[in-house]
This record gives C-alpha cells, sequence and structure tokens, in this order.
C-alpha cells in the first residue's frame, strides 16, 4: 500500500509553522500536524551531508513509512527529519530510535 507524499513547498511550510505536536529520538524528529484529508500524508527530509550513502537514507525512509503504515494515525500529515549527522550509519541504533518513535506515535 502507497502513502500519499506531501508535494512542494507549501505542504511542508504548512506542517512547520502550524505543527500540533513534535518529537524526536536520537538524530530524527518528528512533526505532526492535523489535516482535512482522511489520510496520513508523509514528507521525508534526509540531508546528503548528515547520512552519506544513498543505500542509508532509503532504509531510514522505508522504515519512516513502516511506522506510518503500521501506526493507526489518520488524517495527519507527517515529516521526519535527520538533524544531526550520523557518524557510524548502524541499522540497530536506527532500528532502537523507530522503535521508540513509534511508540511515541502510537501515544497519539
Amino acid at each position: 500500500m502507497k502513502i500519499p507524499a506531501l508535494v512542494g513547498k507549501k505542504d511542508f511550510d504548512n506542517v512547520f509553522k502550524n505543527s500540533d505536536t513534535s518529537f524526536s529520538s536520537g538524530p530524527f524528529v518528528v512533526i505532526l500536524k492535523k489535516n482535512e484529508i482522511s489520510s496520513t500524508r508523509t514528507g521525508i527530509i534526509i540531508q546528503k551531508k548528515f547520512v552519506k550513502l544513498a543505500v542509508n537514507r532509503n532504509y531510514i525512509k522505508r522504515k519512516f513509512r513502516e511506522i506510518i503504515m503500521r501506526s493507526k494515525l489518520n488524517s495527519f500529515d507527517a515529516v521526519l527529519m535527520v538533524k544531526n549527522k550520523i557518524e557510524e550509519f548502524d541499522k540497530l541504533k536506527v532500528k532502537k530510535n523507530f522503535i521508540d518513535l513509534e511508540s511515541k506515535i502510537e501515544k497519539i
């Protein structure tokens, strides 16, 4: 099942300016905003200077989308950002951070 994406600067700016809640785990920050649509849309911001390899950036994107699909979020816009450089990419650490994020998302 494909998750709709936030498209364009306007959508992202709307989430950043009018966010309902945000939380972080490790280098990851998730920002959530209630929307008028019946589905949850995602946006992912990963700078190349923070995560060098495309393989690792794609892994992070897949994990975030997986969390959103498993969660019971309805009518939200969700943005994932990487705020700090990940020096040594370790899938176990990333999984641990995403488990933490998932538990925070489920509390909403």
